[in-house]
């Protein structure tokens, strides 16, 4: 109780900066009383719907979407939906924002994950998590559902399939991306399909901030240049997440296109 009363405080912060800075959803028009019902529907939408993100970071990326400029064209996407609870906050922000959220998934949950992917440990929380075949798995029709009653479907466009086949090639605009894709053979194929379509200084959020085996792809200088022909990102969060709160951090981080130029340098 006394953690989650200091999680509650620690949060009031980011809450009032996301409420009343004008500069957040100024250049689509979103003022502090649409970004107060916004925060509503976040909450009540968690409440009634199971989701594995949480409201301050789906704050997080209404603040990041509404920080693209109005005039950059490109859609938002999400890889890995579960049952749709993110999805709906963010097709929210979406709709506010008038662009179209084109979400991933193959709605049949993970892959067999390899070995590399079984276990993540999470060492500044002093935990892990395992994983398998068909976990968070949800049908294209309950996560549908899901999104017309909590969210704006009519901003949606659904993908279906594992992102190997799905991702690579697709040559989407995208303006930013959430990944909550889980294992590092999932996150590979969706940076291939979405980095190189990004503009400069928008970003790619992941939810396994945490995970230091996962996150440790945006420091892989080898893997970014044979792939993606530039160099490794690297990675806001890694380790412990973004600190959306004043006591702890978050699941949630991101690697920013034109940050790699910092320390750019020889092959």
């Amino acid at each position: 109780m006394i953690a989650r009363i200091g999680s509650l405080v620690g949060a009031v912060p980011f809450v009032l900066r996301f409420l009343f800075d004008p500069a957040i959803g100024a250049d689509y028009g979103v003022g502090t009383l649409a970004k107060l019902r916004l925060i509503v529907r976040f909450k009540r939408n968690i409440a009634e719907l199971e989701t594995l993100s949480s409201i301050r970071e789906h704050m997080e990326l209404a603040r990041a979407i509404f920080a693209v400029p109005r005039a950059v064209p490109g859609d938002v996407v999400e890889c890995g939906c579960y049952l749709g609870g993110s999805s709906a906050n963010i097709s929210l922000v979406c709709k506010l924002a008038g662009r179209k959220l084109v979400i991933y998934d193959s709605f049949e949950g993970l892959p067999e994950p390899s070995e590399q992917d079984r276990k993540h440990v999470y060492v500044h929380y002093d935990a892990s998590d395992d994983y398998y075949q068909g976990r968070f798995a949800a049908s294209l029709d309950q996560v549908k559902a899901n999104i017309a009653r909590y969210g704006a479907v009519e901003v949606c466009e659904f993908v279906k399939g594992f992102f190997d086949a799905t991702l690579p090639g697709s040559g989407r605009n995208v303006v930013l991306a959430f990944l909550d894709v889980d294992l590092v053979d999932s996150l590979k194929p969706c940076l291939l399909g979405i980095w190189n379509n990004l503009p400069e200084s928008c970003r790619v959020y992941v939810h396994e901030a945490a995970s230091l085996s996962l996150v440790s792809l945006f420091f892989d200088e080898r893997w970014w240049r044979e792939q993606l022909g530039g160099a490794a990102p690297g990675f806001v969060g890694s380790g412990s997440g973004l600190p959306l709160t004043a006591m702890v951090g978050s699941e949630l981080g991101y690697a920013q296109k034109g940050s790699q130029l910092v320390h750019d340098g020889p092959a």
